[in-house]
This record gives C-alpha cells, structure tokens and sequence, in this order.
C-alpha cells in the first residue's frame, strides 16, 4: 500500500506548478548589433540580436556593452522612433490557461523623454513575426533607420515587419493617457512603408493603420521622468481564457521591479480571429515626441524575457497518468474489500 500511494504522487508532482524560463536576455554586449550589421534582423542568440530602427524623422542610434542608444536626431514638436528584433527562433506560446511572458527592460532617461507634451510616450510590444524578419536600415549606421512615411505606392508596403501582430503598451506623459491596444498585422490595401511601424495605433503620419488597432484599455497617466535616472519596464502579457490574453504594463523607479510604482495599466483582450495573438517572438521599444519642440532621447541598459509554461503532456507520461489511475482505483478497492 505504501508503493501504491508514492506512485500517485509521483505521478502527480509534474502537473504542479509553473517554472519560469528565461527565454532572451541582452546587455548588448554579447554580439549584439544594430541597423543592419550580419543578418538583418537575423537568427538570435539566448544573449544577442539584431536590433533594426524605423522612425519617421532623422534618428540617431548606437550600441556597446549595457547601452542601446537612439532617439531624434533633431527638435521637433511631432516624432518617433522605435527598435524592432527577433527575440527568439523558437516562438514562446501561450497555450494552458495561466501560461504567460514577460518583458522587462531597464533604461536611463538620456534627455526629455515623456517631456514634450500629453502625447509623449514611451512604447512596449510583443509580436508573432510569422517568420519575417524587420527591414535593417544602413548597416551599423547612425541615422540610418528605416523612414517611416505616408507615400503612396511604397516598396516598403508589404513583407518584413508589415505582417507582425501583438500587443502593444504605452506609457504617456504627465496628463496623458496611458493605454494598451492590438497591432494587426498590415492589410496588402496599405501602399506606404508606415505599414513597417509597430508602436503608433493610427497618431499620424508614418503610424501604421491599415487597419489600426482594437484599444484593449486606458488609465491616467501623471508621469514625468528625471533626465540621468534609470526606470525599469514590465510587460506580462497572460493566457487568461479562451482566446484571451491579458496584458499588464508597469513602470518601476530605478533598476528592476522593487522601485516605487511610477505607472501601471491593466487590460485584457478577447477577440477572436486575426486580432488574437497566442504565439511570441518578436519586440519593439519606441518613443515619441509631440508637443513642444524636442529630441527624446533614451538609453536602454538590459533587456529580459522569462516566459512560465505548461508543457503538453508526452504521449508516455499520459499513458503513466493512466495506469496511476488504474492504480488508484485498485488500490481502493483494496481499502475497501472486507476482511
């Protein structure tokens, strides 16, 4: 009877609990690279990738050990740029009710980040890349990000990055609004390369919106950020139902999550369809200015990706699952017989 009982817990111990993964972490010092240079976009590393930039005006970017660098080149009262990679060959998905990824990264407010008005903001996002990877600007060279605009007739319209889907946060300036909404994949109506942009739900010209994005939820935002100090992102993005995911987007104070709450917005998501995204390889880091006339710039210190995940059952460990419960049920009848 002892033998009996240790075989159901056995057998019952691996269906308990979720283990977090670390699935990508990068200070950038590690091989990683910008704009082009090696594969585009190309096969990452468990510590290493290819960060290519789109913007709709002049950016500068740069990359070395523990910083990832870019912004506006110049002032301007309305702009933005954004980071896009492939985080992962093996896409995270979320396929057990509870299964969740999470994205976090640190960054230093280099100058005027969240400062040029209600509409300043700073962009988090988780995508399916569906394999495609983004369109590298010139190689490993600052300012060369891919121009993001309203031209019609683009050869920029379609493939890369014009197909992602995910979701998509965005933390705003004091006064603001906050808000959490869908990135569809880009519709072949779209004819101008905005439709290689991941962050802008439909603000202006070089966002993409053909079609724009489901707004999944807002909140008031009262940030403002101090230029030199360090800030840290958390993105969680659950499996919370049938075709539901749930996303979470917090602003911490200092280096990793035990700082003061600066921002937090709740959302969730059940659409169906083409708007509904389970499967995750792809990121991108944007922000933007709008407003008063100024050039954001930010410094983005490490980068992290854990995801917890329920694995399938193996055909053999459901088959042992099984004859634990043949097990059970003759174990009872055991108990139960008389003497």
């Amino acid at each position: 009877m002892k033998h009996s009982g240790s075989l159901v817990l056995l057998l019952a111990a691996p269906l308990t609990g979720l283990a977090q993964t670390a699935i990508f972490t990068d200070n950038f010092g590690n091989g990683s690279t910008f704009n082009g240079v090696s594969t585009p976009g190309g096969t990452p590393a468990a510590s290493s990738s290819s960060y290519d930039f789109a913007s709709s005006k002049t950016g500068a970017e740069s990359i070395a050990a523990g910083h990832l660098s870019f912004g506006l080149s110049a002032a301007t009262t309305s702009g933005f740029v954004e980071a896009q990679a492939i985080f992962t060959s093996t896409p995270v998905t979320l396929a057990t009710v509870g299964d969740y990824i999470n994205f976090t990264y640190t960054f230093t407010d280099t100058a005027n980040l969240l400062a040029g008005g209600t509409s300043a903001a700073l962009y988090t996002g988780l995508y399916n890349s569906g394999g495609n990877t983004p369109v590298a600007g010139t190689a490993g060279t600052s300012g060369n990000a891919v121009t993001l605009n309203t031209t019609g007739g683009s050869a920029l319209a379609t493939g890369n990055a014009a197909s992602w889907q995910g979701y998509v946060a965005r933390i705003t300036g004091n006064g603001g609004t906050a808000a959490a909404y869908v990135r569809p994949g880009q519709s072949g109506a779209g004819t101008t390369s905005a439709n290689q942009e991941l962050i802008g739900n439909n603000f202006g010209s070089g966002a993409y919106n053909n079609p724009s994005g489901v707004t999944l939820g807002t909140a008031a935002s009262t940030v403002a950020l101090t230029a030199g100090s360090q800030y840290t992102v958390s993105e969680i993005l659950t499996l919370s139902g049938t075709g539901q995911i749930s996303l979470s987007d917090t602003l911490y104070s200092g280096v990793g999550t035990g700082g003061a709450v600066l921002s937090t917005l709740l959302s969730s998501s059940s659409a169906a369809g083409t708007n509904f995204v389970n499967s995750f390889d792809g990121l991108a880091i944007g922000i933007r200015n709008t407003g008063t006339s100024l050039n954001p710039q930010i410094d983005v210190n490490q980068i992290t990706i854990t995801a917890a995940v329920q694995p399938a059952p193996e055909p053999s460990t459901l088959a042992l699952v099984g004859l634990g419960s043949l097990g059970c049920l003759w174990f009872g009848r055991q108990v139960r017989r008389p003497a």
